[in-house]
């Protein structure tokens, strides 16, 4: 354990992390984007940050918002019965007096779970699941035809329901992007009221009678950014972030989130001269119903800054949270080796290590900067038996209380943090590492080269991946002998193959925009071939088919031109490193 590692860790305090945890749930209680009390909440972490010494500005901006109002819900065939509900966000609002629904239940709300039934002009049941994520349920809801969607609560048996947002666009829309946000009337019920609809519609028919009002409309939001500037050897920066907005009480989502950001900000502001790199810390604004609006704006906004100096972002989310036991670490590939390192002292069955996915606050990965994201996280089991419930049966609703937050999970998460932190400010070469990572994607595409062979021809992508492999391995074999003068050409080229790698295989969209968020295709192995099995689906000589292939075609072309750039790089820095070895 490093000197730095071992003070930050004696000073991170049990008692200040709570008392933050209290202040954000009780002085702001109501912290949705765009409300007064958000804005309240923006401008105490604020504060509290200049009083680190931190150099700070509370950014405003407008973002696409919605505001969930009323909502009610009542079988009428072929019962009558009044359920409890709450309206979601972003949604079509029925009029005021409601409007009958014929309701369908589709399982998951994947396109799979619609075959054999219509939908239009109904309203589809769906259960609440990661796969795919709601907004692209409610997507999927509108391409079928659906007029209305009801989501039943994952968790427990418990009598709550989870607040939800439809919103598919990831941040504020676009004139190509606004059509794609679903104009659709929706609802969430408790599970077990969910379950009860489930059994009837399974009998026959069912018509329910649903009101639901929201608004959609731009508002501003408040931003807190604040800086620590470190000793100055270095121009480049660590990205920490944690979303600011929550559903009503949100401590566990995400006041405790809040909390370990801003420890890590007294502690660290404290050993400033320390610090090799500077740290940009950042509450997004925006998350839950605006979709990742904050984060989305920060990339929009501080293109170029992030672009060239950003090494790594680090995203604190739901962090403390009780009966959890697993060390669960989402994180891109070139990160694994490091990460893995720094959490050398839990036992393999306790920790969980992830690939991480295109989802929440993840707006950076058009970029390509490499992320990570930790939190001591429930067991299998325990997300089993609350139905996929990730982050507790609790989240998102109304009993996200402050009983469901651990002291003590709340510091640990807090030390692991700052110990990915020091590895990643005061290590004079980037610890990114290519070998796990490229492996990974050469067997992916070796299988789908074997099971589509038919359909689209991957051998010059094989071999491209071969050849980058090599390059990239070549360079990296020089790590362990650069000298001073060797370390900064080295860190650029392992930054830049990070930015091709993440961008041309853990996104979708292009760089300079953002996939549609929840995005099925985000879930693949590879986003940009993840229609590719799709083929073995469709008629040769058919319309689809054609129009699926094409697009295969046109992004294997994107990623072959970004291996094709990682390759001349690697070339060309070999080179570089050897005549500085030389004294050229």
């Amino acid at each position: 354990m490093s000197d730095l590692l071992e003070q930050l860790q004696g000073e991170i305090d049990r008692e200040r992390l709570m008392e933050t945890v209290r202040t954000m749930t009780e002085r702001f209680p109501y912290r949705l984007a765009g409300s007064a009390c958000c804005a309240d909440a923006a401008g105490y972490v604020t504060r509290r940050m200049e009083e680190l010494g931190m150099d700070c500005q509370c950014q405003e901006f407008y973002t696409y918002n919605s505001a969930p109002l009323a909502s009610s819900v009542q079988i009428m065939e072929p019962v009558q019965k009044r359920l409890d509900s709450l309206p979601c966000g972003h949604i079509r609002s029925t009029a005021a007096e409601g409007e009958d629904f014929e309701l369908v239940y589709v399982g998951d709300g994947a396109r799979e779970s619609y075959r054999g039934k219509d939908v239009r002009g109904k309203m589809v049941l769906v259960e609440v699941s990661y796969a795919p994520p709601v907004p692209e349920k409610a997507c999927i809801a509108v391409e079928m035809g659906a007029a209305g969607i009801m989501c039943m609560n994952w968790g427990n048996d418990e009598e709550v329901i989870c607040h939800r947002a439809l919103k598919s666009v990831w941040g504020n829309p676009t004139e190509q992007s606004f059509p794609q946000i679903p104009d659709l009337v929706g609802v969430g019920v408790t599970r077990l009221a969910g379950l009860e609809l489930r059994e009837l519609c399974r009998k026959g028919r069912v018509v329910v009678h649903v009101k639901a009002l929201a608004d959609r409309t731009w508002s501003k939001v408040q931003q807190p950014h604040g800086v620590i500037r470190g000793n100055g050897r270095s121009d480049e920066f660590l990205l920490l972030a944690s979303h600011l907005d929550a559903w009503q009480p949100g401590v566990t989502c995400n006041a405790t989130g809040n909390a370990t950001a801003l420890e890590l900000c007294r502690v660290l502001s404290a050993h400033r001269e320390e610090l090799d790199r500077d740290v940009h810390v950042v509450f997004w604004n925006g998350h839950e119903i605006a979709e990742a609006a904050g984060s989305t704006w920060f990339v929009d906004h501080h293109w170029e800054l992030l672009n060239q100096k950003c090494i790594a972002y680090i995203h604190a989310d739901s962090t403390g949270v009780s009966q959890t036991e697993v060390l669960e670490i989402k994180i891109s590939g070139e990160l694994a080796g490091f990460a893995r390192q720094s959490a050398a002292d839990w036992p393999d069955e306790k920790l969980r290590m992830m690939s991480l996915k295109k989802i929440g606050d993840m707006s950076t990965m058009g970029i390509g900067i490499p992320a990570l994201c930790q939190r001591i996280a429930f067991s299998r089991q325990a997300m089993e038996a609350a139905h996929g419930a990730t982050l507790g049966w609790w989240n998102h609703t109304c009993r996200d209380s402050l009983d469901k937050c651990s002291p003590d999970t709340l510091y640990q998460d807090t030390v692991i943090h700052a110990k990915l932190i020091c590895g990643l400010l005061n290590t004079p070469i980037l610890p990114y590492a290519f070998s796990e990572k490229l492996s990974g994607i050469a067997c992916t595409v070796d299988r789908l080269a074997g099971d589509c062979q038919a359909h689209l021809d991957l051998s010059d992508l094989q071999q491209a991946i071969r050849t980058t492999r090599e390059l990239v391995q070549a360079a990296e074999d020089r790590r362990d002998s650069l000298t001073a003068e060797q370390i900064p050409v080295f860190n650029d080229f392992v930054k830049a193959v990070s930015r091709h790698l993440t961008n041309i295989f853990q996104t979708y969209a292009e760089k300079y925009g953002q996939d549609r968020y929840g995005f099925y295709k985000l879930a693949a192995d590879i986003p940009l071939l993840a229609d590719l099995e799709r083929l073995g689906e469709l008629d040769p000589s058919g319309l689809e088919y054609g129009l699926v292939e094409t697009q295969l075609v046109r992004n294997k072309n994107r990623i072959l031109d970004g291996l094709k750039n990682i390759c001349d790089l690697a070339r060309l820095t070999i080179l570089v490193l050897a005549q500085k070895e030389a004294g050229q």
